[in-house]
């Protein structure tokens, strides 16, 4: 009877953990094909644009098409997906094309050659789309005097000179500016948002886990409360330029988040583990990492068990504090006096307090790493600030020759390579990350007991976090 029973349960726990999976893949590819347009309301380009391109993502491209897409994934950090942008949708609207930008532009990224959904985008380039769209867009709209496409169009003119305000916008690809949010709460008092209010420059976050996530708090600083689903409507809020685009669609943005992002696993590690160190890893982890990090816990079929995670001041993590610094009391009341004051609102106790110490379910493909991805890999993550690099590439950041097995990240540049790239990194070149920017630095995230870790401690703690997935 108890080999029945034991059989019975193993057909049990393998028929669910199939349902997991495969509940996964249909979230991912829903995710992929997901956007909020809705009315004509939404994060657009220009009206009848996309019909000169979109042949960038018709079927049985042809040599020219192919060479389209490259130059936009090249050029502005989107990735493709069977020959198709990921996040670049054609929707009719009134007798006219849209461009829509989906949230998956940005939510959907690569790692180690891999298309992930809820992925943070490491190539992105918003203030280079920006720009473009800003000289294209403004020649396009010239004349026209229907108000349908006048409507579409000053929307769309509006997002392109947000992103591409070199005031507060994002200093390398890969980072976006959260900064660009706040600019609707300005104008949705009727005021102009000021220059100088900072970037708050940081990676795009990945979104598995973000359902148990939201009770800390939403993103890298848990400052905006999670208690409604209203922030994560955050991008599309400034792009939009509508607070009722967002209670528009409310009831779609719950959905999403709870049945869709909320059944995303994090992605396998694609290579080989050495897996004689990895118990030697998690006693380092639990030694030195749990305080913050916190214990990560599986179900019965092996699956993560998603928990909150811990805001960790400022003092404590030591990180680049720009983040936090554009969360000001000016900020504060111009969200809670305006029209979504019901909607959005705030964790009090974490404003300006510090940063999420994350969960580490995937992070083998959340590099590079900090809040604003300032550390190319994991095994720099346990180096002190003068050991780590002050310039890596972030061109084609996912594709497979960027990963660097053995330390977990990005590879970084070549010794004959080096005075090259630090002469484009102090011009601005846009594809160098260079941690001397504005709200671009390495610092922080090394402890004391960092200082007693022996080459092989960090190897071995390395591949225990490879194994988190």
């Amino acid at each position: 009877m108890k080999k029945i029973i034991a059989l019975l349960l193993t057909i049990s726990l393998t028929s669910f953990a199939q349902e997991r999976v495969q509940e996964h893949e249909e979230a991912s590819k829903t995710f992929l094909n997901w956007h909020f347009f809705e009315n004509g309301r939404g994060m657009t380009i220009s009206p009848d644009m996309v019909k000169f391109l979109w042949m960038i993502n018709r079927e049985n491209k042809n040599a020219d098409q192919l060479y389209v897409t490259n130059f936009i994934e090249q050029r502005y950090g989107f990735i493709s997906q069977n020959k198709k942008l990921v996040g670049v949708f054609d929707v009719p609207w009134k007798g006219m094309n849209v461009g829509v930008l989906g949230c998956t532009g940005c939510h959907s990224g690569k790692a180690a050659g891999q298309v992930i959904a809820g992925l943070g985008n490491k190539t992105i380039d918003a203030y280079q789309i920006g720009r473009d769209l800003k000289g294209i867009q403004g020649l396009w709209g010239v004349g026209s005097t229907n108000p349908d496409f006048k409507y579409i169009h000053g929307k769309a003119m509006n997002f392109a000179n947000v992103i591409s305000d070199k005031n507060i916008s994002n200093l390398v690809r890969g980072v976006v500016s959260d900064s660009t949010i706040k600019t609707f709460f300005y104008k949705d008092h009727g005021l102009k948002y000021p220059k100088d209010m900072g970037r708050g420059q940081v990676k795009v976050p990945h979104l598995w886990g973000i359902k148990e996530k939201r009770p800390a708090g939403i993103f890298n600083d848990g400052a905006l409360s999670g208690d409604g689903y209203g922030w994560i409507f955050g991008a599309e809020l400034f792009a939009s330029d509508s607070g009722e685009h967002l209670r528009a669609v409310l009831p779609k943005i719950q959905w999403l988040t709870d049945n869709v992002l909320g059944k995303l696993l994090p992605p396998k590690y694609p290579f080989v583990i050495k897996t004689e160190v990895v118990s030697r890893g998690e006693t380092l982890f639990n030694n030195n990492c749990l305080k913050c990090h916190g214990e990560h816990q599986r179900d019965l079929q092996g699956f993560p068990l998603y928990t909150a995670p811990r805001v960790i001041d400022i003092n404590v993590v030591k990180t680049d504090r720009e983040k936090i610094n554009i969360v000001t009391p000016e900020f504060v009341d111009l969200v809670k006096t305006g029209s979504l004051g019901d909607l959005l609102s705030f964790e009090e106790d974490n404003i300006q307090k510090g940063y999420f110490a994350p969960k580490l379910w995937g992070v083998w493909a959340r590099f590079p790493y900090t809040h604003n991805g300032s550390v190319p890999t994991l095994y720099h993550m346990l180096l002190p600030q003068s050991e780590r690099p002050e310039i890596f590439s972030m061109k084609n950041a996912g594709e497979a020759e960027r990963y660097d097995e053995v330390n977990g990240g990005l590879t970084l540049y070549k010794a004959n390579e080096m005075a090259r790239a630090m002469k484009d990194a102090k011009k601005g070149d846009r594809d160098v990350y260079y941690v001397k920017r504005e709200g671009l630095s390495n610092e922080g995230h090394y402890f004391e007991s960092f200082k007693s870790f022996t080459h092989e401690d960090r190897v071995a703690l390395v591949e225990y976090l490879k194994s988190l997935y």
